[in-house]
């Protein structure tokens, strides 16, 4: 069964909410789907980008709030695969210093999970 590695991060406290999910959203994404590396090794890479009318919605209800901008998943054969990725000489040189770019590096967490769906609508 494949893993998931989730990846939950800060944006860097200069710049916006707009910037961060801008940048993350399009350069960073395309700039992490061109290596040859994440093209042989993980099988999908999804951006969950923060909502904030919706979270403030949630906060003002009483739900504690997550202190986080965003979050990703890389799916992965194994967690080898996944490492074999962050410690490529390609991933190392463009993704690393463009990540820098947006991302609070002292705030990153990490996950590694596997799915287990217990329910799913139907259509």
């Amino acid at each position: 069964m494949p893993i998931r590695v989730i990846a939950l991060f800060r944006r860097r406290p200069d710049i916006t909410h707009e910037q961060f999910s801008e940048h993350w959203g399009t350069k960073h994404a395309e700039i992490l789907a061109s290596l040859d590396v994440v093209k042989r090794n993980i099988i999908r890479y999804t951006q969950f980008h923060i909502l904030p009318q919706e979270t403030s919605a949630l906060a003002d209800a009483g739900y504690p709030i997550a202190q986080y901008d965003g979050m990703a998943e890389l799916i992965a054969d194994n967690l080898d695969d996944f490492r074999e990725m962050t410690t490529d000489e390609g991933y190392i040189k463009t993704s690393t210093p463009d990540a820098d770019k947006f991302i609070d590096k002292t705030s990153v967490t990490f996950l590694v999970v596997e799915s287990h769906v217990k329910h799913e609508r139907a259509t």
